[in-house]
């Protein structure tokens, strides 16, 4: 049985944060609608970190979680604000979910090490029209480990 991958993990932790279970009921792959409440989870890259003699390796897997709120006035993006922060400061806790990888036939197990993140900014306004919502961007780098 293959288990989940990091992509896969670290979706399922975003769904599992409070303040966007409220409003959220999925995280989309890649991109997020122009509608409020609408999430996006885009890959951007994975890196090699260190590997041991044994072949085990530590790793870092980069993405940006777009995601648009409604932005009528400075109330609603303050509370923009201190969602993308909250998130951060739940994220960075979240350590020890394990993870599989597949390569050439055969799952390999990990775990997540540390969630950081960073640049928790407005990003664009999807319609032109700050009324039908404002788009944030946070950039999301989960380190995790695999062993061989």
């Amino acid at each position: 049985m293959i288990g989940i991958n990091v992509i896969e993990k670290t979706k399922e932790m975003l769904l599992q944060f409070p303040e966007i279970a409220l409003v959220c009921n999925d995280i989309n792959i890649d991109f997020a609608g122009n509608t409020p409440t609408s999430y996006g989870l885009s890959s951007v890259g994975d890196s090699l970190l260190s590997e041991d003699i044994l072949g085990n390796q530590k790793r870092q897997h980069s993405f940006i979680l777009y995601s648009t709120f409604s932005g009528i006035n400075d109330f609603e993006r303050m509370t923009n604000s201190e969602a993308i922060t909250n998130l951060s400061i739940w994220l960075s806790k979240q350590m020890g979910a394990e993870i599989t990888t597949e390569l050439d036939g055969i799952v390999h197990t990990g775990e997540i090490t540390a969630v950081s993140t960073g640049g928790g900014t407005l990003y664009e306004v999807p319609q032109g029209n700050v009324i039908k919502g404002l788009r944030y961007q946070l950039q999301i780098e989960v380190q995790y480990t695999i062993e061989f």
